[in-house]
């Protein structure tokens, strides 16, 4: 008898768990622009070697491939991102 109650617990729980997970729609027609339409552009391929293959751009210079490396537009001059402490 003291088994049966918390499998019977268990098996209840499961079971509400479940019933939970059930009740979500799936659109019938994806946007054109959507992942998953079949319509959509392929997304573009990186190169994982680019940083192994090739100088990174100097300052000024575009940054292509190198992602993350785009300059901040409109950002303040650091002043050479450092400070003096006197």
């Amino acid at each position: 008898m003291n088994l049966l109650i918390p499998r019977v617990l268990i098996l209840v729980g499961a079971t509400a768990l479940s019933l939970g997970c059930g009740g979500r729609e799936v659109p019938v027609r994806f946007g054109e622009q959507s992942a998953l339409s079949s319509g959509a552009r392929e997304a573009p391929v990186a190169d994982p070697t680019v940083a192994l293959t090739g100088d990174p751009p100097l300052p000024g210079e575009p940054t292509g491939a190198w992602t993350g490396l785009a300059a901040d537009a409109g950002a303040p001059p650091t002043g050479g991102g450092h400070v003096h402490a006197h």
